[in-house]
C-alpha cells in the first residue's frame, strides 16, 4: 500500500461464461487471456455480427488484470469470487484504512456480470458482502491490539432510475432527492440516510432490503436486468486519542461500491415501452460516462504538455446524475477500481465496453488522506522532535566535542528524509529545537488556557483604552473624561451638547489651527477668528500652560491673553478660542492632589512638602478665577463663560456676586439713574404699535416673563423718574408680575378658542401665498434659462386677508358653490353625447345595462356604499368607491348605472365614464382582432367589479339642532328615494342624550374666554363630552316587490362634520322582506363625541342621513328605467301652438307633429377635429430651386429624421389638412417658432443642451388656404431658417453616426371659431452632414426596413370647447343630446336625462330639509320655557296681531336681487327674442361672441395595420372625378397613399363613429359597382372596391359592429 495518493485508476476485465440463450445460438466465444492481456477475434465469416464487425482481425488490450471466469471452475486460470475479492477488495480496505477514499464501479453489457461481481448470487458472494465482512474482522482486531482507537461505520444505498436519485434505507425517501455540490465535499445527495452498523449481519440486512427496493426488469438479454445504478457508501470513521498530547485525530474515509446498470442496444434487447425509457437514460448515463472517462484520459495525457488550452480540461461531469455523483470517484480525490464486466459472444458490446476500459486506465487519480490538519500537525511535530532531541544530545554516527568548544563551533551531520546530507551547527539544532517546542506547546494549548490567555490581554487593552477616557463594556463603547490625561471639554449653549467633545492634552506639545489649513495641528477648528496656527498647550509632567500665537483671539477666563507669554492653566478655567469655541480645561491629577490635601486637613494631620510649598509659591502668570478650582466645576457651563467674558469685555468686575447688599444698591441707583436720563433723551421717538404695559418681547418675538430675566440684564418696562429705591424696584417687579399672569390667561383664552384656528388660518394662507410667489419666480426663471424673452410677464401681488376675511370668503363661496345648478345644467347638456355613446355601444355587445344621469349629492352622501359590501382591506386604499364621488363636498352631475344583469344601481363619476367609455371602444376597435381584444375584459367596462350586493336606495334627513342644545328628541322622518325625489316609507329616529361631560374649566364654574357666551341657552360647551344613543326603528312603506333585502347605516361624519380623517361606518343587520315584515328593521347604536368648535358648528347648521341599502328586484329596476323616459316626456313637451286644437293633438303621441329640428351652428358644442401635419424641409439646390430634402425613417412608428447639409439655405413648409372642412374654419398660420435643441444618442437617450430657446421664423406671405370639394381643408405656410441662430454645436457640426438632433417646433394657427389661435407642438429630428455629401441610396430602402421619405406626417387630435362663462339664455345652445351617434337607432324612444334632474335634485333637498327643520323646531319649541306655557286666552292672542303681522311682513321680505336663474333647454319664443333685441341684445352676435377655446394632442404613431389595398375614392362629385388610391387601415385611421410602396401619404381619415352603408341603390347612383359609402363624425367619403369579395372585406374591417347588428 502506497503512502501518497496519486496513481492511475486500477482497471479489470472478467468475462463470464457463455449463458444459455448463447449456447441455444451456437455461439462461440471470441474472447482470449492471457496473463494481463484480453485478446478480441473477429466473429466468424457470415455470421449476423459479422455484418456489424468493423474490425476483421484480432485486436489485443493490456489492463492491471485480466480476469477468465468463462471456464469450468477447476481451470487454472479461472478466476473465482474470492480471487476477484483478494486482488481489490483487500485492497480497497487497505486504502480505507488509510484514510483515502476508495471507490470500485462495475461496468459493462446488460448481462455481462456485474451485479455478480459486485454482489454475487447464492453462496459466491460478490465483492461487497466479502469487503464487509472483512471490514469488521479488521476493526475487530484492530480494537484489539490499541486500546485507543476507536471505529465508527456508517452506510447509505442509492439508486439513480431514469435520471432520479432514490433512497433504498429510507423508505419514507419516496420522494426524488436532489444532488447538489459543496466546495470542499464535493457532490452529494441532499437528506441522504446515513445508518450506523455495528456488525456484518446489521449491514447485510440493510442491504438486503435495499437490494429488494431496486428497480430490475426482464429483457431479451438478461431475465434480472438491473435498471438503475446502484451506489453502495461505507463511511468508515477512525478516531485516536494521543495521550502525550491529549488530542483526539479522526480520519474519514469513503468507500464507494457501484454496480451499474447495463448499457444496450433496443434491437438486441426487444424493449419497447417503459423498457424503451429506461434503455435511453441508462444509455444517457453510460454515454456521457464514457465523455468524462475520454475527458479525464485526454487531460490526464496533456498534463505534461505546454501550450494546452483552458477549455481542453472541461470534464461533463454534470450532464448526467451518475457521473455528478462518481466526479471524485473518477479523477478525483479517492483511489479507484473499474471491473469492466464482457461476455464472450457478443462483438459489438464488448469491444465497445474493452475500449472504455482501454480509457478508463489513463486518468490519473490524486486521492489524500481525509484527516485532520491540526492532528497532522502535531504528529510531524512530534516526529521532528525527536530527531532533534536526538541529534541535539549526540549520537553514535555523528562528531563528539568537547563541552568547552561553544556550541557555535559544533558542526553536526545529518541526513533528511529526502536523502539528503546536511550539516549545521549545534547552535542552529537547538535554535530549531527551542521554535518547535515552542509551536508544539502553543499546539497542545487547551482551549481554556487560550480563552484565559486572550482575557488577560483583553485587560490589559481596556486598562490601556480606559486610561484614555475610553471604557468597552459588553461590545458597547463608551467615552468618559480620561482619569489621568489633561484634556479639554466643550462648552455648549445647549446644555444636551455640551462636553460630548473631549480634547486630550498629550505629554509636550499640542498644536489648536484651522480645519482647512495645510499645517499640521492637532486640534483642528472651524468657524470665525480660527487662524492655521492659533495656540498650543504645553504639558510639562501634568502641568499644562496655554501659549496664544500672534493675532489669535484667546480667551481665558473671560480676558483676552497676549501671545508670546505662558499662562498656567487650573482645572476649571474657561478658555475662548475665535468666537464661538468655549472649553473647559480639567487635570484629574491635579483635582487628586487637592481632594486628598483636603481630606489631610479635614483629619486635622497636615504635612506640607516641599513639592507643595513650590506649587503654592510659583510666581507664574496665572489670572485670577472667581471659580476656584476646589470648587464644583459643574457649575462652569456655556452662559457662564460666555456672561464671563462679556463682562470683562464691557470691563466690569466679574466678582459682582461677592459684593454685599449696600454696594449692590448704590450701583443699581446709578445705573438707573443713567437708564432714566437716557429714556427722557428718548422720547422724542415715535412709539411702536406694540404698547410697553401690553406685552414684553425679546430679541426672538417671543414673550418672556420676568423670571427670564438674568441678574446680566437690565429691563425697565415702566420707567420711573427720580431716584427710586427698593419699594419702587418691587413695584416693577409686582407690575411685571401681573402682566405676566395676564399674559398666561390670554394665552390660555386663545389656545381655547377659536382665535388660535384663526391663526392657524392666517398662516395657511400666507405659506399658500409665498407658494404661488415661488412658482410664479420658478417659472419665470426657467423661462428665462430657456431663453424665451417673449413670455406674457403679468404682475403678480400676493393678496393677504385676515382670519376674519377668510372666514367671510369662504362662506360665501361655500354658498355660491351650493347653488350649482346652473354649472350641473351645463354639465348634463355638454355630456348628454357621451351617455348616449354608452348606451349603443351596451346595446351593440348585447349588455344588459343602462346608463343616466343623477345628481350625486356632496359630504357623506357623495358616494355612498355598503359597508356590508365593503372588502376587507380594500377601502381605506380607495380602491372600492369611486375617488372622485368620494372626494365631492358638493352636489355633482354623476352617472347612474342600472345594472338588470346583476339587479344593482350604482352611480359613476363622469370621469369614470370618459375612462370606461375608452374602453368600451376598445372593445368595438378591436372587435374583429382577437389577439389584441383577448387582452381587454368584456364585463369590466360596463359594470363595477364586484358588483354591490346592496344598492343604495335613499335615505331619511334629521336636523342635528335640538342635539347640540342637549336636547333628546323622538321624531318620524319620511324617507325619499334618491333617484325619483319621492318618499318611499318613513321611520322613527329617537335620540336619546345619556351625559354630557364637562371641560374642567366649566365644571369649577369659571371662564378665560375673552369671547361673549353664546346666547342659545342649553348649547353644548366646546371641549365637552357628548354621549348619546341612537334608535331607528317603525321602517314602514318598504315594498319586498321592489327589495329583497334591506338595512340601514349611519356614518360617524354624519355627527361630527366632514372634517373626519377617518370614516367609521354602523349599519344595522340585513332583513329579509320575504320573511319579515320592514318594520323589524332596526337600527340602535351608542355614540360618544368631543364637541370642538367645528363639531358645534356643523350640529348648529347640519343634517345627518340616515342610509338604507336594499338588494333590488327586476321590477324595480325596470320602473326606474321607466320612470327616465316618462319625467323626460313630463319635463319638455311638445312646443305649444297658437290653436287650442292643437294642444290636443300634441298630447297625443302618435300625432306627426314634432318639433322642427334647428340648425347645428345654432348649437356650441366641444368640437373634436384630426389634422394632420406634413413637415418638409427644402434646401437651396444647383439650379437656385429649392429641393426637398431626404427623410431616413426606420419604420411606421419612427417618423423620421431630416438629412441637411451644412452652409445652406433653408427653407420649412408646414402642410396641414382634415377632413372636417369649414367645420375647422383656419385663417392663416400665424408665428412658427423652433429651438430647444437636444441630442438623442444610439441608446436612445435625450441629452440637453444650452440652446433652449424658441426662435421666431419669418413667415412667407403667400400661404395657401383651400376648402376642397371632397369636404377636406388645407393650410400651408412656408418660413425661412438658419440653424446658426440657435447657436448650438449640435446644429453647426455633422452628427456622428445612429444618433439624431431633436429641435422642437411650435406654431399657431388662427380659427375663426377660437378666441386665441390654435397651439401646435412637435419634435422633429435632424442629421447634419458635410456640405458635399451624397443624399441616402434608396438600395438601403430595398436591402432593409428603412425607408426614405420626402416629408414627415404627425396627426394632431384638437379639442374645440366652449368657454366656461356663459348666459342662461344660451344653455340650451350646449345641448349634445340631438348630436348624431352611430347606432342610436337601437335606443328606440330611449333619450338621456336633461337639466330636469337638476330641479329635481333641488326639489328633494329642499323637502329633506324642510321637513328635517319641522321636526327640530317641533322639539326645541317644546323644551322652551314659551312652548312649555299654556295657551293664552283669545283676548290675549288677537292682543299681539299687530306684532304676529309686522313678523309676517319681515319673514316674506326678499334680500338681494330678485331675479331667478331660469334653466331651460328650449330657446326662448320669439316675442321675448324681438324684445332683447330691441334691447340690444342680439342672439347672433351673442352666438358669435362665445369663441372656443382650443387645445392639441400630438396622436402616438401606430405600426398595427388591420388591412391594406387599392380603392377608388370620389374626389369631386360635381365632375364625378375618382382617383384610385391605396389605403392601410391602422385604427383609429385610416391612411391614404400615392402608391402602394407607402412612400408619399395624401390623406389621412379619422374612423371616429365611423359607419359604413353599401346597398344596391348607391351603385347605380354613383354609377360604379362595389361602391360603398364610408361616414365619419367630421365628413363622409364614397369608395369604390375591385370586387366583391373586397367589398365584403372592407366594409366589415371598417365597422367591425355591423356583424353584431
Amino acid at each position: 500500500m502506497a503512502d501518497h495518493g496519486d496513481g492511475n485508476i486500477k482497471v479489470v476485465v472478467r468475462c463470464r461464461p457463455l449463458n444459455s440463450r448463447e449456447l441455444a445460438r451456437g455461439a462461440k466465444p471470441l474472447i482470449r487471456m492471457s496473463g494481463n492481456q484480453t485478446f478480441l477475434d473477429p466473429p466468424e465469416a457470415g455470421s449476423q455480427q459479422d455484418k456489424r464487425a468493423t474490425e476483421r482481425k484480432t485486436m489485443p488490450f493490456s489492463f492491471d488484470k485480466s480476469y477468465w471466469s468463462a471456464g469450468p471452475r477447476d481451470e487454472p486460470g479461472y478466476c473465482s469470487q474470492q480471487t476477484l475479492f483478494d486482488d481489490l477488495g483487500k485492497e480497497l480496505l487497505d486504502h480505507g484504512f488509510a484514510g483515502f477514499n476508495a471507490c470500485i464501479l462495475a461496468y459493462g453489457q446488460t448481462g455481462s456480470g456485474k451485479s455478480y461481481s459486485m454482489m454475487g448470487y447464492g453462496p459466491d458472494k460478490g465483492i461487497i458482502p466479502l469487503t464487509c465482512m472483512e471490514l469488521f474482522e479488521r476493526v475487530d482486531n484492530k480494537k484489539a491490539m490499541d486500546s485507543n482507537l476507536s471505529f465508527t461505520v456508517e452506510v447509505s444505498y442509492i439508486e439513480i432510475y431514469n435520471e432520479k436519485v432514490r433512497d433504498l434505507l429510507n423508505p419514507k425517501n419516496t420522494g426524488n432527492l436532489r444532488v447538489r455540490e459543496h466546495p470542499s465535499l464535493g457532490p452529494y445527495v441532499e437528506d441522504l440516510s446515513k445508518l450506523v452498523v455495528n456488525s456484518y449481519d446489521e449491514m447485510m440486512t440493510l442491504m438486503d432490503e435495499g437490494n429488494k427496493a431496486r428497480t430490475v426488469a426482464a429483457t431479451n438479454m438478461n431475465e434480472t436486468s438491473s435498471r438503475s445504478h446502484a451506489v453502495f457508501t461505507l463511511i468508515l470513521t477512525m478516531k485516536r486519542h494521543d495521550v502525550d498530547t491529549n488530542l483526539d485525530t479522526e480520519k474519514v474515509s469513503r468507500i464507494s461500491l457501484v454496480d451499474l446498470a447495463g448499457s444496450e442496444r433496443a434491437n438486441s434487447t426487444g424493449a419497447t415501452g417503459q423498457r424503451l425509457k429506461e434503455g435511453a437514460n441508462i444509455n444517457k448515463s453510460l454515454t456521457t460516462l464514457g465523455k468524462v472517462i475520454s475527458a479525464l484520459a485526454m487531460a490526464s495525457n496533456n498534463d505534461g504538455k505546454k501550450g494546452k488550452k483552458k477549455g481542453d480540461d472541461f470534464v461533463p461531469y454534470r450532464d448526467s446524475v451518475l457521473t455528478w455523483l462518481l466526479k471524485d470517484s473518477l479523477g478525483g480525490n479517492s483511489k479507484t477500481a473499474m471491473i469492466a464486466a464482457i461476455s464472450p459472444a457478443d462483438y459489438d458490446e464488448t469491444l465497445s465496453t474493452l475500449r472504455y476500459a482501454d480509457q478508463a486506465k489513463k486518468i490519473k487519480n490524486k486521492a489524500v488522506v481525509n484527516e485532520d490538519p491540526n492532528a497532522k500537525l502535531v504528529r510531524e511535530l512530534k516526529e521532528e522532535l525527536e530527531m532533534l532531541r536526538a541529534r541535539v544530545s549526540g549520537s553514535s554516527g555523528e562528531d563528539v566535542y568537547d563541552p568547552k568548544i561553544p556550541a557555535e563551533k559544533q558542526i553536526v551531520t545529518y541526513k533528511t528524509k529526502e536523502g539528503v546530507i546536511k550539516k549545521v551547527t549545534k547552535a542552529e539544532l537547538q535554535d530549531q529545537l527551542e521554535t518547535s517546542e515552542k509551536l508544539m506547546q502553543s499546539l497542545n494549548e487547551t482551549w481554556e488556557q487560550k480563552l484565559e490567555r486572550t482575557q488577560e490581554v483583553q485587560k490589559e487593552r481596556e486598562k490601556a483604552l480606559e486610561e484614555l477616557g475610553i471604557t468597552v463594556e459588553k461590545n458597547n463603547v463608551g467615552v468618559h473624561t480620561p482619569k489621568k490625561m489633561p484634556h479639554l471639554v466643550n462648552l455648549n449653549e445647549d446644555p444636551l451638547m455640551s462636553e460630548c467633545l473631549i480634547y486630550q492634552l498629550k505629554p509636550g506639545r499640542t498644536t489648536v489651527g484651522s480645519l482647512d489649513s495645510d499645517k499640521s495641528a492637532d486640534i483642528r477648528l472651524s468657524g470665525a477668528n480660527i487662524l492655521e496656527e492659533h495656540c498650543y498647550f504645553e504639558n510639562t509632567d501634568g502641568k499644562v500652560a496655554l501659549h496664544a500665537l500672534a493675532d489669535a483671539v484667546t480667551f481665558l477666563n473671560g480676558k483676552q491673553i497676549s501671545a508670546g507669554q505662558p499662562y498656567k492653566l487650573r482645572s476649571g478655567y474657561r478658555i475662548i478660542l475665535g468666537e464661538h469655541h468655549v472649553f473647559r480645561f480639567n487635570n484629574p491629577e491635579e483635582v487628586r492632589k487637592q481632594r486628598d490635601r483636603a481630606t489631610l486637613r479635614s483629619t486635622m494631620q497636615l504635612s506640607i512638602t516641599a513639592a507643595d510649598l513650590e506649587a503654592m509659591g510659583e510666581n507664574g502668570t496665572r489670572p485670577h478665577s472667581p471659580t476656584s478650582s476646589s470648587g464644583d466645576v459643574e457649575d462652569v457651563d456655556w452662559t457662564f463663560a460666555k456672561r464671563e467674558a462679556a463682562l470683562a469685555r464691557l470691563g466690569l468686575d466679574p466678582s459682582l456676586d461677592s459684593l454685599p447688599d449696600e454696594d449692590l444698591n448704590k450701583l443699581y441707583e446709578r445705573i438707573t439713574m443713567v437708564k432714566t436720563i437716557r429714556d427722557h433723551n428718548s422720547k422724542a421717538r415715535p412709539e411702536s404699535s406694540l404698547s410697553q404695559a401690553d406685552d414684553i418681547w425679546s430679541e426672538s418675538g417671543r414673550p418672556f416673563s420676568s423670571d427670564a430675566l438674568t441678574d446680566d440684564t437690565s429691563v425697565d418696562a415702566m420707567p420711573s423718574h427720580g431716584s427710586p429705591d427698593v419699594e419702587g424696584l418691587k413695584d416693577v417687579q409686582n407690575q411685571l408680575e401681573s402682566q405676566r399672569q395676564e399674559f398666561e390667561s390670554r394665552l390660555q383664552a386663545i389656545s381655547e378658542s377659536t382665535e388660535a384656528e384663526d391663526l392657524k388660518e392666517e398662516k395657511d394662507h400666507m405659506q399658500h401665498q409665498l407658494k404661488l410667489v415661488q412658482m410664479q419666480m420658478k417659472r419665470l426663471l426657467d423661462a428665462r434659462a430657456r431663453g424665451e424673452t417673449e413670455i406674457d410677464s403679468e404682475p403678480f401681488e400676493p393678496v393677504i386677508y385676515s382670519a376674519k376675511q377668510l372666514r367671510l370668503i369662504r362662506k360665501v363661496l361655500d354658498k355660491w358653490r351650493a347653488h350649482r345648478s346652473f354649472s350641473m345644467a351645463e354639465t348634463v347638456l355638454s355630456t348628454a353625447v357621451l351617455m348616449k355613446e354608452a348606451n349603443v355601444i351596451s346595446k351593440e355587445l348585447g349588455k344588459d345595462v343602462s346608463y343616466n344621469f343623477v345628481v350625486a349629492s356632496g359630504g357623506s352622501l357623495a358616494a355612498p356604499s355598503s359597508s356590508i359590501n365593503t372588502i376587507a382591506g380594500l377601502d381605506e386604499f380607495g380602491d372600492v368607491a369611486d375617488p372622485v364621488l368620494a372626494s365631492a363636498t358638493q352636489p355633482s352631475v354623476a352617472v347612474k348605472v342600472l345594472d338588470k344583469r346583476h339587479n344593482a344601481i350604482y352611480v359613476w363619476s363622469l370621469d369614470r365614464l370618459h375612462q370606461q367609455i375608452q374602453r368600451m371602444r376598445n372593445l368595438t376597435t378591436f372587435i374583429d382582432r382577437p389577439s389584441y381584444s383577448q387582452h381587454f375584459s368584456s364585463e369590466e367596462p360596463f359594470y363595477n367589479s364586484p358588483p354591490p350586493e346592496y344598492s343604495f336606495v335613499g335615505n331619511a334627513l334629521i336636523s342635528l339642532a335640538p342635539l347640540s342644545r342637549r336636547l333628546s328628541s323622538t321624531s318620524t322622518v319620511p324617507i325619499f328615494c334618491r333617484y325619483t325625489a319621492e318618499a318611499i316609507g318613513s321611520c322613527r329616529v329617537d335620540i336619546k342624550i345619556v351625559n354630557v361631560s364637562m371641560p374642567p374649566k366649566h365644571s369649577a364654574g369659571s371662564t378665560t374666554s375673552t369671547r361673549s357666551s353664546s346666547p342659545i341657552p342649553n348649547m353644548l360647551p366646546q371641549g365637552s363630552k357628548l354621549n348619546f344613543f341612537l334608535t331607528v326603528d317603525s321602517v314602514k312603506g318598504l315594498s319586498p316587490h321592489d327589495f329583497s333585502a334591506a338595512h340601514l347605516q349611519v356614518r360617524l361624519s354624519s355627527f361630527v362634520g366632514p372634517g373626519l380623517k377617518s370614516e367609521e361606518i354602523f349599519h344595522s343587520n340585513s332583513l329579509d322582506l320575504d320573511t319579515s315584515a320592514p318594520s323589524n328593521l332596526k337600527f340602535r347604536r351608542s355614540f360618544s363625541i368631543v364637541v370642538t368648535s367645528k363639531v358645534l358648528t356643523h350640529m348648529r347648521e347640519g343634517y345627518a342621513p340616515i342610509e338604507l341599502f336594499a338588494a333590488l328586484r327586476p321590477q324595480y329596476l325596470e320602473r326606474m328605467e321607466r320612470w327616465d323616459e316618462m319625467r323626460e316626456l313630463k319635463a319638455y313637451p311638445p312646443p305649444r301652438s297658437a290653436t287650442p286644437a292643437s294642444a290636443t293633438s300634441m298630447s297625443d303621441p302618435r300625432s306627426p307633429s314634432q318639433p322642427m329640428r334647428r340648425s347645428e351652428t345654432d348649437f356650441v358644442m366641444e368640437q373634436s377635429h384630426d389634422v394632420v401635419t406634413w413637415l418638409q424641409i427644402r434646401e437651396l439646390g444647383p439650379d437656385g430651386t429649392y429641393l426637398p430634402v431626404p427623410v431616413v425613417s426606420q419604420g411606421n412608428l419612427d417618423p423620421g429624421a431630416f438629412s441637411l447639409h451644412q452652409g445652406l439655405q433653408r427653407r420649412l413648409v408646414l402642410t396641414m389638412t382634415s377632413n372636417s372642412g369649414r367645420q375647422l374654419p383656419w385663417a392663416e398660420m400665424v408665428r412658427v417658432r423652433v429651438g430647444n435643441v437636444r441630442l438623442l444618442d444610439a441608446k436612445g437617450r435625450v441629452h440637453e443642451s444650452s440652446s433652449k430657446a424658441l426662435v421666431t421664423l419669418p413667415l412667407q406671405q403667400d400661404q395657401v388656404v383651400e376648402f376642397k370639394p371632397d369636404g377636406s381643408g388645407l393650410l400651408a405656410g412656408e418660413t425661412l431658417w438658419d440653424s446658426s441662430v440657435h447657436n448650438s454645436l449640435l446644429l453647426n457640426r455633422v452628427t456622428p453616426a445612429n444618433q439624431r438632433i431633436l429641435l422642437q417646433i411650435s406654431w399657431s394657427v388662427a380659427v375663426e371659431s377660437c378666441a386665441d389661435p390654435v397651439q401646435f407642438s412637435m419634435d422633429m429630428a435632424v442629421t447634419m452632414q458635410t456640405r458635399d455629401a451624397r443624399p441616402p441610396s434608396k438600395l438601403l430602402s430595398m436591402l432593409s426596413s428603412t425607408r426614405l421619405l420626402s416629408k414627415t406626417s404627425n396627426v394632431f387630435h384638437v379639442r374645440l370647447s366652449p368657454p366656461l362663462t356663459r348666459s342662461p339664455k344660451d344653455l340650451w345652445r350646449l345641448d349634445t343630446s340631438e348630436k348624431y351617434v352611430r347606432g342610436e337607432e337601437a335606443l328606440g324612444t330611449w333619450r338621456p336625462r336633461g337639466i330636469a334632474i337638476v330641479e329635481d335634485h333641488t326639489k328633494l333637498t329642499t323637502m329633506e330639509q324642510r321637513a328635517a327643520d319641522v321636526q327640530a323646531i317641533r322639539v326645541i319649541l317644546a323644551a322652551s320655557p314659551i312652548g312649555s306655557q299654556a295657551p293664552q286666552a283669545d283676548s290675549a292672542v288677537w292682543g299681539s296681531e299687530e306684532r304676529l303681522q309686522k313678523s309676517l311682513e319681515l319673514w316674506q321680505k326678499r334680500f338681494g336681487h330678485r331675479g331667478e336663474i331660469i334653466l331651460s333647454q328650449e330657446p326662448v319664443g320669439e316675442e321675448e327674442l324681438a324684445v332683447k333685441s330691441a334691447g340690444r341684445d342680439d342672439p347672433q352676435a351673442s352666438l358669435e361672441a362665445m369663441q372656443l377655446v382650443a387645445s392639441t394632442k400630438l396622436v402616438p404613431r401606430s405600426d398595427i395595420p388591420t388591412k391594406k389595398g387599392h380603392l377608388m375614392i370620389l374626389i369631386d362629385a360635381t365632375q364625378d372625378t375618382w382617383e384610385r388610391r391605396y389605403f392601410v387601415l391602422r385604427r383609429p385611421y385610416l391612411h391614404m397613399y400615392k402608391h402602394s410602396n407607402e412612400l408619399e401619404e395624401i390623406g389621412v381619415i379619422s374612423l371616429d363613429a365611423a359607419n359604413v352603408e353599401s346597398n344596391p341603390e348607391m351603385e347605380t347612383l354613383l354609377g360604379k359597382k362595389f361602391t360603398f359609402t364610408l361616414f365619419t363624425s367630421s365628413n363622409s367619403h364614397a369608395l369604390a372596391a375591385p370586387s366583391l369579395k373586397e367589398l365584403q372585406s372592407w366594409t366589415s374591417k371598417l365597422d367591425p359592429t355591423r356583424a353584431l347588428s
